[in-house]
């Protein structure tokens, strides 16, 4: 979770100085208030995950985490591209939901592979 944390930490610190950059330019308070806000907002749910990180301790024993899934990419994409077919017809909207539920189902199958993985070894 602590790399979870850092990622939000350096995300609202970049938002900060592109905020910064930003104060220069806006004529209106409102375009400098929008992308201070997401800033803070950012950097304040960073320092909520880092200290739930700390708190939580060392989790023991070993813990299988999957780092990276295609079919996640799949579900995203098709959320994606349905959104866009939006603007652009039924027929795109019918594709993005039909990537979707490919996606949806690499997702469960890979959480039902997790499970009986999880039990034959005694993992959390």
């Amino acid at each position: 979770m602590r790399r979870a944390a850092v990622v939000l930490l350096l995300w609202g610190l970049w938002l900060a100085v592109l905020t910064g950059v930003q104060a220069v330019f806006a004529p209106k308070l409102i375009q400098f208030a929008i992308p201070a806000v997401a800033s803070a907002a950012c950097v304040l749910v960073g320092l909520v995950v880092w200290a739930l990180d700390i708190r939580q301790g060392q989790v023991d024993g070993p813990r299988l985490i999957t780092d990276s899934s295609v079919a996640t990419i799949a579900l995203v994409v098709g959320v994606a591209v349905a959104l866009i077919g939006a603007g652009f017809g039924l027929w795109l909207i019918l594709i993005g939901v039909g990537i979707t539920a490919l996606g949806l189902g690499g997702v469960v199958r890979e959480q039902r592979e997790r499970s009986r993985a999880l039990r034959r070894e005694g993992l959390r």
